[in-house]
Parts: C-alpha cells; sequence; structure tokens
C-alpha cells in the first residue's frame, strides 16, 4: 500500500463499493423487509453460518457481508453501535446494512453533565446548565447525522437514578425553585427533611424531579440536532421500580411513573432475569422463583408508563455472550439455548415494541440460531405486530409511591405477590397512585392492593367510592396510615375490620450468583440472619376447594361487619369479603408475597397449588373475565391487538408438563381462525358461552421449558 498512488488508492476504493452495490443487488442477498418488526443486534462474530469468526477487525469485505447476511436471516433488523457495543461495526458495515434495509441504532451514556452520585457542575435550573449540554452533543451524538437511516438515539444516561443523596443539589438556583413549588425553604439537608413527614416527602419527589427538568431540554435540543431517529431513554430494572432501598440506590427516591414520559419518544427497558440475578431481596434473590416474576411485575410498570404518555416500549435482551456480564455466565445458562426466545417473547407479548441485544450476538451457536428461529417467525406477521398494542387488563395493580418513599421499605419482591395475581387472573396492569384522581381508577374494573400500609386520604377516599360505584378491591393488607403517618380510618372502615395486622417477612441484601468469583451477598456487611417467620394453616372450604396450605405471616384481624368466607387452623380469618355499595372488597388474612415464595422455596406444589387456585377463585367471583387465561399456571398466554386481527403468545416459563389450555374473550371481533404462524397450520379451537374461544397448546415432546407458540388470530368471514 505505501508504494500505490492516490488514483490507485481511488480505484480500489471504488471497485470494492462496486462490489458492494452488486452485492447488495444481488436478488438472491437477503433483504429486511419493509414490514418488519425492529430488532436490532451489534455488529459482532456470529457462531454458526457465515460470517465473522476469528478474524480481527477491519473484515475483509466478503466476511462483512456475510455477516450481515446471517444476522438478517436470523431475524434481525438493525445495527446497534455506540457506547455499549463491542463490535467493529463502520462505516463500510453501515452503508452495506443499510443498502440491505437495515436501521441503526446509536446508544451513549448521555450529554446529561450528572451522574448517579454527583449534581452536574451547573444547576440544572440555570441557564450556563443548557448551554453546557449544547457543546456535548456534536461530540456525543454526532455520528448519527452521518448515516441515512438512524432509527434510535440515546442521548440520556443509561438506567439513571439517585444513587446516593450526594446527587442531590442544594445551590441557589435549586432552592428557589423548589420555595416556588412548595413555598417554603428547601430543607438544608435530607436528614433535615427526614424530621418532618410533609417536608421529607415533598423534598424526594423535587429531588427527584430535577433529573426531568434536565431531560426535557435534553430532549428538545436533540431533536432540533436531528429530528429523524426516536429519542430513546434506558430505565434500570430495580432502583427506579421498587427496589431503590439498601441496594445500588441506597434510598428510595426515583421511580418511571413519578418521572414521567414527555421527554423521550421510546423508553428502554434494561432487565436480565436469566444471565445475572434480578435484584430481588433476601431468600428470593437466592431462589429466583417463579423465574419471571419480576420481569412481568417491571414491565407492566414500564408499560403503564408508555402507554399514559403515549411513547414506545423497547428491552433490553440479555444475550448468552461475555460482553454481557460474563462474571455470571455457567455450563448451566449455556445448555438454556432457549433463554433469548423466551425472554424476546416475553418482552413482546408484555408490550414492547423494539428489541435490542445488549451485549452481541449470542457466542453459542445454539443460543444463536434458536433465537433467529424465533425471530424468524416474529417476522412473518413483524409489522402488523410492530403496530399492534397489548390491550389494556380489566384488572390493575396498585404501586405505592408514597409509602415506598415515607417508610423507605423496598417495594419489589411484591412482584412476586404480582405474578400470582396475574397467573390466577391471566392479565394485569400496574396502577400508580398518583394515577388515582377520582373513582373511576383510571378505567380498570378490579384493583389489587398488595402489602399497601399507607396511603394519602385523598386516594384512600377516590378508593372507597370506587368500590361504592361498582368497583372490586383485592387486598392482603389494610393500609392504616396516611401519607404523614398520621392514622388512617377509612379503609379498616371498608374491608369491614376493626383492627389488621400489616406486617410481612423482613428480607435484606440481594445474592450475587456469581460463577467466576464465589457467590455473596450485596448491599449487606455481612451475610443476614435468617428471616423470622411465622407460620398458621388454611382449613375447611373456600369455593368447594379444601384448603390445608401453609400460611406464612398470617395477618391476624379483628372483624367488624365482614363476612369470613374462611378461617385459619388458628381461628382468625384467612379469607373475608364484604359488599359496599354495588362493589365488594375481598381481604387475604395473611401476606400474599410471603406465603406464595415460601411454596417455591419449599417446593410446595400442593400449597402452592391450593393458592393459585384460591386465587383465581375469587377473581372469578368478581364477575369481571379477563381477556386472556391460560390454565396452566406456569405458561404465559399473552395477546396484542391489531385492527380485526389479534396476536397471541404462548411461553413455558415453569411448567415440566407444558400443556395449556387458553381462553381468549373480548377482541372486538367474533374469532374465524387460530393460526400458528410458526408452523402453518390452524389451531382447534371451540366457543365458549360468554363469547370467547377456548383452545389447547401442547410443547413438543422432550423440550418443554422456552416453548414458545405465536398464534395469529382473524375474524370469521361474512
Amino acid at each position: 500500500m505505501k508504494n500505490m498512488n492516490k488514483t490507485s488508492i481511488s480505484l480500489l476504493l471504488c471497485a470494492a463499493m462496486i462490489a458492494g452495490d452488486a452485492a447488495a443487488q444481488d436478488p438472491t442477498t437477503p433483504r429486511v423487509s419493509k414490514n418488519y418488526f425492529p430488532v436490532s443486534v451489534q455488529f459482532t462474530p456470529v457462531p454458526s453460518g457465515k460470517g465473522w469468526r476469528d478474524e480481527r477487525p477491519p473484515l475483509i469485505d466478503e466476511t462483512m457481508r456475510e455477516t450481515i447476511h446471517n444476522i438478517i436471516l436470523h431475524g434481525c433488523t438493525h445495527i446497534a453501535a455506540g457506547e455499549f457495543s463491542n463490535g467493529g461495526a463502520n462505516a463500510k458495515v453501515f452503508d452495506y446494512a443499510q443498502s440491505l434495509g437495515m436501521k441503526l441504532d446509536f446508544t451513549s451514556n448521555g450529554v446529561q453533565l450528572f451522574r448517579r452520585n454527583d449534581p452536574p457542575k451547573y444547576c440544572v435550573y440555570s441557564p450556563e446548565y443548557l448551554d453546557s449540554v449544547r457543546t456535548r452533543i456534536e461530540p456525543v451524538l454526532g455520528s448519527v447525522k452521518k448515516v441515512t437511516n438512524p432509527f434510535t438515539i440515546f442521548p440520556f444516561m443509561d438506567e439513571p437514578f439517585h444513587a446516593d443523596t450526594t446527587s442531590f443539589d442544594f445551590r441557589e438556583p435549586v432552592k428557589k425553585a423548589f420555595k416556588k413549588k412548595y413555598g417554603y425553604a428547601m430543607p438544608s439537608s435530607y436528614y433535615a427533611a427526614k424530621r418532618d413527614p410533609r417536608k421529607h416527602l415533598d423534598f424526594i419527589n423535587f429531588q427527584s424531579l430535577t433529573f426531568v427538568e434536565a431531560w426535557r431540554k435534553i430532549y428538545k435540543e436533540v431533536k432540533q440536532y436531528d429530528a429523524r431517529p426516536l429519542v430513546v431513554m434506558t430505565h434500570d430494572s430495580h432502583n427506579t421500580m421498587g427496589g431503590g432501598v439498601n441496594s445500588d440506590s441506597k434510598y428510595a427516591v426515583d421511580d418511571v411513573f413519578h418521572w414521567g414520559g414527555d421527554f423521550v419518544d421510546m423508553f428502554l427497558y434494561d432487565i436480565y432475569p436469566y444471565t445475572m440475578f434480578d435484584y430481588r431481596y433476601g431468600e428470593p434473590s437466592q431462589i429466583r422463583k417463579p423465574r419471571i416474576s419480576q420481569m412481568h411485575y417491571t414491565m407492566a410498570q414500564m408499560r403503564n408508563l408508555t402507554t399514559t404518555y403515549g411513547k414506545k416500549l423497547g428491552f433490553w435482551l440479555g444475550t448468552y455472550n461475555e460482553g454481557w456480564f460474563r462474571r455470571y455466565l455457567n455450563e448451566e445458562m449455556r445448555k438454556q439455548y432457549w433463554m433469548e426466545r423466551e425472554l424476546a417473547y416475553t418482552a413482546i407479548a408484555g408490550g414492547s415494541d423494539f428489541i435490542i441485544t445488549g451485549i452481541n450476538i449470542p457466542s453459542d451457536a445454539r443460543h444463536w440460531d434458536d433465537f433467529g428461529k424465533a425471530m424468524r417467525v416474529v417476522q412473518k406477521v413483524g409489522g402488523a405486530i410492530a403496530e399492534s398494542q397489548k390491550p389494556k387488563a380489566h384488572a390493575c395493580f396498585l404501586f405505592p409511591r408514597t409509602q415506598y418513599v415515607q417508610m423507605q421499605e423496598e417495594c419489589f419482591n411484591i412482584g412476586q405477590t404480582y405474578e400470582l395475581c396475574l397467573r390466577a387472573f391471566g392479565e394485569l396492569d400496574i396502577i400508580h397512585e398518583e394515577q388515582i384522581t377520582d373513582d373511576k381508577m383510571n378505567g380498570y374494573d378490579i384493583l389489587v392492593m398488595a402489602d399497601v400500609k399507607m396511603l394519602s386520604r385523598e386516594v384512600a377516599d377516590h378508593i372507597a367510592d370506587f368500590v361504592k360505584r361498582g368497583g372490586v378491591v383485592i387486598s392482603d393488607c389494610v393500609p392504616q396510615t396516611d401519607s404523614y403517618f398520621a392514622p388512617l380510618e377509612s379503609m379498616k372502615k371498608l374491608f369491614g375490620v376493626k383492627s389488621a395486622a400489616t406486617h410481612r417477612v423482613e428480607q435484606k441484601g440481594t445474592w450475587n450468583p456469581f460463577s467466576m468469583l464465589p457467590a455473596r451477598w450485596a448491599f449487606v456487611k455481612e451475610a443476614p440472619v435468617k428471616p423470622v417467620k411465622n407460620y398458621d394453616q388454611g382449613q375447611g372450604k373456600a369455593y368447594g376447594q379444601d384448603l390445608s396450605f401453609r400460611v406464612v405471616t398470617p395477618r391476624n384481624c379483628v372483624v367488624a361487619d365482614a363476612k369470613v368466607e374462611t378461617t385459619l387452623k388458628s381461628g382468625f380469618p384467612l379469607l373475608l369479603s364484604r359488599n359496599v355499595g354495588k362493589g365488594k372488597c375481598y381481604l387475604f388474612g395473611f401476606c400474599l408475597q410471603d406465603t406464595y415464595f415460601q411454596t417455591w422455596m419449599d417446593d410446595d406444589t400442593k400449597s402452592r397449588a391450593e393458592l393459585q387456585q384460591l386465587m383465581h377463585d375469587v377473581f372469578a367471583s368478581t364477575g369481571v373475565t379477563s381477556r386472556v387465561y391460560s390454565s396452566n399456571p406456569d405458561m404465559e398466554a399473552g395477546v396484542r391487538l391489531h385492527g380485526n386481527e389479534a396476536y397471541c403468545f404462548i411461553i413455558n416459563h415453569e411448567a415440566e408438563n407444558a400443556t395449556t389450555d387458553v381462553i381468549l374473550r373480548d377482541l372486538g371481533f367474533e374469532v374465524g381462525q387460530i393460526m400458528d404462524v410458526e408452523w402453518g397450520r390452524a389451531v382447534d379451537f371451540v366457543r365458549t358461552s360468554d363469547g370467547g374461544v377456548r383452545f389447547t397448546v401442547m410443547a413438543v415432546e422432550g423440550t418443554p421449558t422456552g416453548v414458545t407458540r405465536l398464534l395469529k388470530i382473524t375474524p370469521k368471514k361474512k
């Protein structure tokens, strides 16, 4: 090359471009369909098929093209590049990928100038802040302007949250903004605010929203810089979802709904229930069952955020690759070749509109090929799924932000109760307490309150009015404290009790299941002692079922005018009900979270089956029916709607016997055909008396775990 002149080099480059154009125009070259579901991967080595193996970048043109072909043939449609990519992407890769219909995603760790532990150099309320941000946009995000088809751009810090009070800002512009909002001087420190419950709540809410003050300004600047790509923010898997107490975040400060959603086009969600731990506390972090509970619980929070603000929802998909938390990878995970497929289908069924691998293409051939098989199935109907939506459920699960902030107790293990209710009813959304502004309950028919001890008086009154109007409340705890720790009597009256316990098992620390290092506890100075538990036992009958399951944390209560449906062995109520106006309340006399988890810890399938059936019977007794229901609790059924079509995802999460009967109702049309998209076969179904349909799904023999099905449902021809 040293002896070649500029003309020779130009001729070689032109020849390479011509060869690339020829390859792109070859009718046998794979291309991305115009109607696709967006799936993004980093340009990294592929473990099977033609393409990049051991060659060091920059790759020769033939290897580069074969790798792009391999990626497209695996159902992927985008190339991700930037700060969270360890790949070999360059301008030539981008150009060739785009020539085949691929789009590009540009990740960064943001231009915001603040971090989790420190405030920015300039207050977000000062003019200097935005001036300083503007100087960073071109250096950090400039690459996006060099490409033809950008899909997303990430201008914000990855997984933002306040890690400690050291990130709080006490400078004059902040104090001025606080006083303008609340009418009194901002507390001088976190500890000063803690002395007064009202000031503490105001202070935490305000400091949390300093991030939002910056994000709204950044969003406008980025849109002015380049309006083509969707502006994306990645939210983290626990600190902003109820797990921000004595975790990576020392205190409960942030949550995604409180932050709002008017500063992005898409929220991307990040959780890793296979390739690493999922941040449960205490014993549930060691025995992570049900395996998918935290993903379902937090996906529902993200779905609530995005549907409320009309934004798209994406999902970071953990892959079996050392670029993605390699300290946790092990032989067991390698054998779980179906994990990428299961997680991708769970995310899409949960409302995700975009999948991006994090980080890199799976390094194991079976993982890569199974994921490719799954994505090819999705792409058969990709455009329609991308335009579809997960419909609103008929039941919702309360996230009590005020309690979370004021009591500084984790609200994350509660995902296990969410999972129990989801499996029992078939569909379940999250409602944030800030959304309960009247007796309409945001359009839901059923409200589930689990481990809720504190409510604002206004929210409590709205819940009572919701029931009187015809709503249903299902709870395992009676809130008896208002937002500022004063006694709250209205909920005891609503449930028909004179008194009721509210305690639960205290779980501390998070288990780190390292594979390359010794496994250990995190976020505690020493291994937590075995938690103290109280037990009781079910007895008698409920809804025709004999009960004998083991109860953990009985919440003994004294009945006023509620109806005792059945009792515990101790004689205290196991389940109460009370008619209120046109509606009804149900109160379990024990902690659902503690009891459900114990069935997994003890591998007590009998108790779990009884508890699941009891929960299902309670939901059924309300007269409210779900849009989708799976008879096998360990197999998920989820639905998305697109005009006069529906798409049903069936996903096996726990079941050894992967057979289930699925019921679909209220799709907006009369079902004419159910087609298995992967196999191209019609699925037999029968019509139910309530206007729905029922069909059976069975796993392929020998491969029950991780089994997925994608079904297309179309209307009956007139």
